[in-house]
């Protein structure tokens, strides 16, 4: 079962779809929110690779993080969190809008939800995640995909099921650079053959 510290590390996750939402309704234009993600995706780079060097910093993730991150995180690997301000930066500055935005749904809740199912429900495993946790992050993925009418259904639903796919095949990758990255490039090829 997960943990209750588990669960706010997935609650935190899902605070990411802040970025997808600025985009939409807040940054809206392509080169200044992707000056604004790349400056701040600089400032979690900074903070994550001086954290285990810094009193300061060491103290501040001590005090509120350290609990909810993974074993590679605590040996001073770069958190989720500064995974996806850097897979942002890169859908953001690279893909077309329609397409980074639900790229980056999909990371925030598909992989919340899968991690969530896999980890309460899952019996059949797949490396390190489980069949039952994929099923639940591309079911939600494909609502998302269904209620998201700015590209075609057989588009985004590509993205959906590629973007989890790559979630649970067990490549050496974090899941939130992975997610959105192969969502976007899929979705991407499928716009240009239509």
């Amino acid at each position: 079962m997960i943990s209750l510290y588990q669960y706010y590390r997935k609650a935190t996750h899902i605070f990411s779809l802040i970025i997808p939402i600025s985009y939409c309704y807040f940054i809206t234009d392509k080169n200044s929110a992707s000056i604004v993600i790349a400056l701040l995706t600089l400032i979690f780079i900074f903070f994550d690779s001086q954290r285990l060097k810094l009193n300061f910093i060491r103290r501040f993730f001590a005090l509120f993080f350290n609990k909810m991150l993974k074993d590679h995180e605590l040996k001073g690997k770069f958190t989720g969190a500064t995974w996806v301000m850097i897979s942002s930066t890169v859908v953001i500055a690279i893909f077309p809008k329609n397409i980074a935005v639900i790229s980056l749904v999909f990371m925030s809740i598909g992989d919340t939800v899968a991690g969530l199912f896999g980890k309460n429900y899952g019996r059949i495993k797949i490396g390190r995640k489980t069949l039952e946790g994929f099923l639940a992050g591309l079911s939600t993925c494909l609502i998302i995909a269904y209620l998201y009418k700015p590209l075609p259904l057989q588009v985004t639903a590509s993205g959906a099921f590629f973007g989890m796919l790559i979630e649970t095949l067990p490549f050496p990758f974090d899941d939130n650079l992975k997610i959105p990255i192969i969502s976007s490039l899929t979705m991407s090829v499928l716009m240009g053959l239509n």
